[in-house]
């Protein structure tokens, strides 16, 4: 029992902290972990709109033979956009940059 509270002790003081950085502020590291968790939820309230805006797509470009093709390539969209919400909103506490674009967005290739 000392141990799990020993153990649980740590981990609420070690891993709370932001990496040190000379120009971060407080306010810089409670704005990071507000957007992390707000869009934690919005990915994982947003996951079901990745099928029907995948189907939209690969119906536009395939006809109608993309809406099978959409239809799988959206529900393993929503399953990754699930998980990246679910991993956000946990792990709020560590600000991040995004790491996938919003639902329905397309992202266009930047020329190097």
């Amino acid at each position: 029992m000392r141990f799990i509270i020993a153990l649980a002790w740590i981990m609420s003081t070690v891993l709370p902290m932001p990496p040190a950085s000379a120009e971060e502020t407080t306010g810089d590291y409670m704005d990071g972990i507000g957007t992390q968790f707000g869009r934690g939820l919005e990915n994982i309230v947003t996951s079901l709109a990745e099928i029907p805006c995948t189907v939209h797509a690969d119906m536009k470009d395939q006809g109608n033979s993309g809406f099978f093709t959409g239809f799988g390539k959206g529900t393993l969209l929503m399953l990754r956009r699930m998980l990246v919400g679910v991993t956000e909103v946990g792990t709020f506490f560590i600000p991040t940059e995004r790491t996938i674009p919003r639902v329905c967005h397309e992202t266009k290739p930047s020329v190097a």
